[in-house]
């Protein structure tokens, strides 16, 4: 009986130790291998589930865990998710033959429009026709001849929140940066009371881009309704007396005989770019400023002196605020404001597919992309890097204020900064995007005097604004609105 409990120790023992054994060879071996590989208790599905539902919480927590690169399955695929700074430039520079973005694109295709057999035809017109008068239109050196009635278009319609007790603090800063980017690209034929039915499709994006099975049926009946308003527009234009740079893309889709059933779905799309992220920042950054009233206070003191100095008066601002006078040391601080919301609020930036194996330099590692990958670039992991962004997880306000200011976004030289892409991929829009966030903010901060309700008669310091959505894309998203007072300051 005794020795048989010794045998049964023994090899209760030997099963121990070869046990320790396995797992010490297979845990030495994950450490060699680079990138490394999130363990997952599934095969074929592996991170499926937690890039459906939580896909921002769950890259942090990969990050945390991994380091800046890491390899994951999610339905059969692999997945290399880049944070470093090195391979973040790596893969943005790299050959988009080799990384195409054709993927990311036909994400948002059906993300947007429900019918696939279009988007072939969709991708042709954005890529080949679209994006070229894009690229000319909106680069800083001609977006001026766009900008001129924005501020006014803004101004007009920040008047119609005045007054009223309480104001959504969403609501007040995107309508009028949907109406006023909307007027400028697409003129004043544009339907500007879409507004409602835009958002509603905009906030199921998320959603809908990481393919989660119930879509809300009110946000697709919205895109059905925004197709139609933009057929509409699309079959009454004129490129003879349309606006400016809709008198473009009206006068293209006529000389490529291109259907409206395409058409539509494109100006869908150039929307959706144009006003996803953008949203999302300008909530951030005011949110962000009534956190921190002595950030808020610097920067309205900053604003109020250069409308004072640059301008002579607010009326004034608003007839010539040009993108070049928006682009001055004047508004030094507003622009680092801007700047550092970006890089707080970036998350996944993009998504690319290997056509072929390819070698990124990341630091002093070489980080093997295999064909038939797929590569997420994330610019968290650099934008949150302690040694080059110290208190990297708060909002500096003047992290981006350099004693000699060059414009040209000119503040984020020798930083890791990728929130407004780069290489190929840099953003079309970004020198539209800052402008309007500028302008909005001069208004906005001009006009009134801005409290959270409950918070007392001034910003308080102990308010906090709300949390991230979990499911943020793109931008991390707010899981709930602000409620706020505006009170009207004398500059009329």
């Amino acid at each position: 009986m005794t020795s048989s409990v010794i045998s049964v120790l023994q090899i209760s023992a030997v099963l121990v130790g070869l046990t320790a054994m396995v797992v010490s060879r297979i845990m030495s071996t994950r450490v060699s291998t680079y990138p490394p590989k999130v363990v997952s208790l599934f095969p074929w599905v592996g991170s499926a589930f937690n890039l459906v539902f939580t896909p921002s919480t769950f890259f942090a927590l990969c990050q945390a865990q991994y380091g800046p690169v890491f390899k994951l399955l999610a339905g059969g695929r692999n997945i290399v998710v880049v944070m470093s700074s090195d391979a973040l430039s790596g893969v943005a520079f790299a050959d988009h033959r080799v990384l195409s973005s054709h993927i990311q694109h036909y994400d948002h295709f059906r993300a947007l429009c429900s019918d696939s057999s279009l988007h072939p035809k969709i991708y042709d017109t954005i890529a080949q026709k679209i994006f070229p008068v894009l690229d000319r239109r909106l680069s800083k050196r001609t977006l001026g001849e766009l900008t001129p009635p924005f501020a006014q278009l803004v101004l007009d319609k920040l008047k119609l929140f005045s007054g009223r007790p309480e104001v959504s603090l969403t609501r007040s800063l995107t309508e009028p940066l949907y109406v006023g980017a909307n007027g400028v690209l697409f003129g004043s034929r544009f339907p500007q009371d879409t507004y409602e039915d835009f958002f509603m499709l905009l906030k199921s994006l998320p959603k809908r881009l990481c393919r989660r099975p119930f879509w809300s049926f009110p946000s697709s009946r919205a895109r059905d309704r925004l197709l139609q308003r933009i057929s509409g527009y699309l079959e009454g234009a004129n490129p003879a007396t349309d606006d400016k740079l809709a008198s473009t893309f009206t006068a293209l889709f006529r000389e490529h005989d291109i259907p409206i059933e395409v058409a539509a779905p494109s100006v869908l799309l150039i929307m959706s770019s144009l006003h996803q992220n953008t949203v999302n920042v300008i909530f951030w950054l005011f949110a962000w400023l009534l956190a921190d009233p002595s950030a808020l206070s610097a920067v309205r003191s900053e604003i109020d002196k250069a409308i004072r100095e640059d301008f002579g008066n607010f009326q004034t601002f608003i007839a010539e605020a040009n993108p070049d006078k928006l682009d001055s040391p004047s508004f030094a601080l507003l622009n680092s404001a801007i700047l550092e919301t970006m890089r707080l609020t970036s998350v996944q930036t993009g998504v690319r597919l290997a056509a072929s194996d390819i070698d990124i330099k990341d630091g002093g590692k070489t980080l093997p992309i295999l064909k038939g990958e797929y590569v997420v670039l994330d610019p968290r992991g650099a934008h949150m890097d302690k040694n080059m962004y110290p208190n990297c997880d708060k909002f500096v306000v003047s992290r981006f204020v350099e004693s000699e200011y060059r414009g040209d976004l000119a503040a984020t030289v020798g930083y890791p900064y990728f929130a407004l892409g780069a290489g190929k991929h840099v953003c079309k829009g970004r020198f539209l995007a800052i402008y309007e966030i500028k302008v909005l903010a001069v208004i906005y901060l001009s006009l009134f005097d801005v409290t959270p309700v409950g918070r007392g008669e001034g910003p308080s310091s102990t308010w906090e604004p709300p949390k991230s959505s979990p499911q943020s894309v793109g931008t991390i998203h707010p899981i709930e609105d602000v409620l706020v007072r505006l009170r009207p300051r004398s500059v009329l």
